[in-house]
């Protein structure tokens, strides 16, 4: 397979198409704040179980997803404590995935999105992309872009041969940093909040961590 590829700084065309190959149900590599990411919209089942079987990734590992906005987060949020929403509001965007309780709205999205009533969502701090998702107007269903077990990439050149020739479509732009960078996880769907892993962003009231910022709070619009 041949991916249609896409260069940053995306113009207004590129743009549109790269929502219509998305919205269409490919799958395809981009750029995230922390390592580069594959991903699909989020609410077509054959899409997401194409990422699986890209990534060969156990199909017992639900599908985070990376939103555009608060409005995106409202609609499929179930309900939470008003203080967690508050926190959430001064860390994102950025490396913090939370899972919380699923709303009626959520049932849209694919099976492989839902776990037991809840999802996992992430602001990612790039305006590029988080532009694109407002766009499309879902979700992305998104991982890291690596074969299961294997290092993450921060760059298209350094995605295993294997996933580039197996997407539909890829946007090439490095990320900033030297390392590749986990999001932290943060369980917020059973009232009392659990730290899943450690990462990007400290939750428990100290300063995030410095890491490079993609033009956070900027807003972007292409060439």
């Amino acid at each position: 397979m041949t991916a249609h590829l896409y260069y940053s700084p995306l113009k207004w065309k590129e743009l549109a198409e790269l929502v219509d190959q998305v919205r269409l149900g490919g799958v395809g590599l981009f750029p995230t704040d922390t390592v580069y990411g594959i991903g699909c919209r989020a609410n077509s089942n054959d899409s997401t179980m194409a990422i699986y079987r890209i990534k060969e990734r156990p199909v017992d590992k639900t599908l985070p997803l990376l939103i555009g906005g608060w409005e995106m987060f409202d609609r499929y949020c179930g309900k939470i404590a008003t203080e967690n929403r508050q926190r959430l509001e001064e860390l994102w965007p950025g490396a913090l995935t939370v899972v919380v309780p699923a709303s009626q709205a959520a049932r849209t999205l694919s099976y492989h999105c839902i776990r037991e009533g809840t999802i996992a969502m992430r602001m990612p701090n790039h305006a590029r992309l988080r532009f694109l998702i407002e766009q499309l107007g879902v979700p992305l269903a998104s991982t890291s872009a690596n074969l299961s077990g294997k290092s993450e990439a921060l760059t298209l050149e350094m995605v295993s041969q294997k996933l580039r020739g197996a997407v539909d479509w890829a946007w090439s732009e490095p990320i900033p940093q030297k390392e590749p960078l986990p999001s932290t996880v943060i369980d917020l769907s059973r009232g009392e909040v659990q730290i899943l892993r450690e990462g990007g962003i400290h939750w428990n009231g100290k300063k995030p961590l410095k890491i490079p910022v993609v033009e956070k709070g900027r807003l972007f619009a292409p060439q």
